[in-house]
């Protein structure tokens, strides 16, 4: 039986971040979906089958830390990973608290970022 490809959902509010993030993980096999709007994450978690969300901390009008606790009070069934800019030891904190099975920090290498959302999604799987 042919194993499934993870669809990948990144909250990205920077364009050219949010297309190389696409690229990346394209070339790795992943199906990618994607948008700016962190307003936008909820509706397609809820019409889409995403197996990740790869989240951004600081967006316009709600921030990752805030989206990821509310994703967590109505979705336990996707992996979170945040890939920030803020990577303070209290950001990685905060995150993980508020439900992210990952963190990569912003700038990254492309092969840091399959691997921690590959890592991710086997814990969430996991843990299910």
């Amino acid at each position: 039986m042919p194993m499934e490809i993870p669809h990948i959902l990144v909250a990205e509010d920077d364009a050219d971040t949010r297309e190389l993030i696409e690229l990346v993980l394209r070339r790795a096999g992943f199906q990618v979906t994607s948008t700016g709007d962190p307003y936008a994450v909820l509706e397609l978690l809820a019409t889409d089958s995403i197996d990740a969300l790869l989240l951004d901390n600081w967006m316009p009008t709600l921030n990752g830390i805030e989206l990821c606790r509310l994703i967590r009070s109505i979705n336990s069934d996707v992996a979170i990973v945040f890939c920030s800019g803020a990577v303070a030891e209290s950001d990685k904190r905060d995150a993980f608290a508020a439900g992210a099975q990952g963190f990569i920090g912003k700038p990254f290498l492309p092969q840091e970022l399959t691997a921690t959302l590959s890592c991710a999604l086997n814990i969430h799987v996991a843990t299910k």
